[in-house]
């Protein structure tokens, strides 16, 4: 089905409405108010990343993780909704994917917790984005990567990063749906890579825990590891668990986690280019690339 896409200039105030009375009604039903703010991000990235959204919307609907604790006649509801929606922007877009997916969203994340907006839980410091920002204007830099073990808060980095740059923020992750459904077929790290590649314009922001390990940083202007400590990263873990959150993590054994580390850190130290920061509280480290 083909979904209008005109761009209209101004978001009416019909629609305005109808986004904020979603979100209160669902931080009124226990739905975190930061894990609220996350979902609009990522549909807005979705929404320009994607040439189908909705399709991607519907494959998610339709995993397994979620009918576990979804009954199967709401999501046969929700996806007929999803099946007939039209848009004509993307605050449309956003304001009518709230509405459609509120009932899921009180389910699988009522009394659920953002992992990285926690008090006194930050895996990095504004002291780690300031001096990315300041590097990235300092070097007109305009291809970053934002690397690190899995759970060390790259999504949430790069996107605190592309707020204050105005970058688009690009998460690897997402566009394997994405490749999977322009393209039919699977795709390995270096081939999507390089599919975002092709069809991406500087400035942007490129994060994903396997780009060092992987030796795909060499089109990069600037790295930025985040790298903090075992015993973080095991916090975090415990928190996903309580939270039956999925995702890569499940995969990775806690005792790797150093040797991880260490990688990462080891191939950061061979690219050639000049390291500019280090925190040794956050273990963040910024490197800037030679071309």
């Amino acid at each position: 089905m083909l979904h209008e896409r005109n761009f209209m200039p101004d978001e009416s105030q019909s629609f305005r409405s109808s986004r904020l009375n979603s979100k209160e009604e669902m931080k009124e039903r226990g739905v975190d108010k930061n894990i609220l703010s996350q979902k609009e991000i990522g549909l807005r990235e979705l929404f320009k990343n994607s040439k189908n959204p909705v399709e991607i919307i519907l494959q998610e609907t339709d995993s397994d993780k979620i009918k576990e604790f979804v009954e199967g006649s709401l999501l046969d509801e929700v996806k007929s909704k999803l099946k007939g929606l039209t848009f004509k922007d993307e605050d449309e877009f956003v304001s009518k994917i709230l509405e459609i997916g509120q009932p899921i969203w009180e389910i699988t994340q009522k009394d659920k917790q953002d992992l990285f907006k926690q008090p006194n839980r930050e895996m990095f410091t504004t002291e780690d984005i300031q001096e990315a920002v300041k590097n990235i204007q300092a070097t007109k830099a305009q291809r970053i990567y934002v690397v690190g073990n899995v759970g060390s808060g790259k999504s949430t980095f790069a996107r605190e990063l592309a707020n204050q740059t105005n970058f688009k923020n690009i998460d690897l992750d997402h566009f394997f749906q994405i490749y999977r459904q322009e393209k039919n077929k699977e795709a390995d790290l270096s081939e999507l890579l390089n599919f975002v590649l092709e069809r991406e314009v500087p400035p942007y922001i490129i994060n994903h825990a396997d780009l060092l390990n992987y030796n795909l940083s060499d089109k990069a202007d600037m790295i930025v590891l985040l790298n903090p400590k075992k015993e973080e990263l095991i916090k975090n873990r415990q928190i996903r668990q309580e939270n039956k959150t999925e995702g890569n993590w499940q995969n990775i054994n806690i005792d790797n986690y150093n040797q991880i580390s260490q990688n990462n850190l080891d191939s950061l130290t061979k690219a050639k280019g000049k390291l500019v920061y280090n925190n040794d509280k956050s273990g963040a480290l910024i490197k800037l690339l030679e071309k």
